[in-house]
């Protein structure tokens, strides 16, 4: 019985994780192009926050869309809306996990 729970742990664990790291970051493709989306908290708080959006393959500045300093919800919903835009503009995103102390 111990190896079941154990096994149940680590099945709800696994599947657990990836969600919650994956939420607030996605990968864009377009043809040759890739880009990026995160939500990029500055301290371990919900807040503040920012919406940072990388064009990878096209030489560009990393561009600070929307920030918060508030509202705990603003940049995740800004984040999901512009994906959104970018998907219906004929781009392929998919949700990434994210390496925090490479982004910094």
């Amino acid at each position: 019985m111990p190896s079941l729970n154990r096994s149940l742990t680590i099945l709800v664990v696994s599947l657990a994780l990836p969600m919650t790291a994956a939420a607030e970051s996605w990968s864009c493709r377009h043809d040759n192009d890739v880009r990026e989306v995160h939500v990029v908290q500055t301290t371990p708080a919900p807040v503040p926050c920012e919406v940072v959006y990388k064009k990878l393959t096209e030489g560009a500045e990393d561009q600070v869309l929307w920030n918060a300093q508030n509202d705990e919800s603003y940049c995740l919903a800004k984040a999901t809306e512009f994906v959104d835009n970018l998907t219906s503009w004929g781009w392929t995103c998919v949700e990434t996990i994210r390496d925090d102390a490479a982004a910094q």
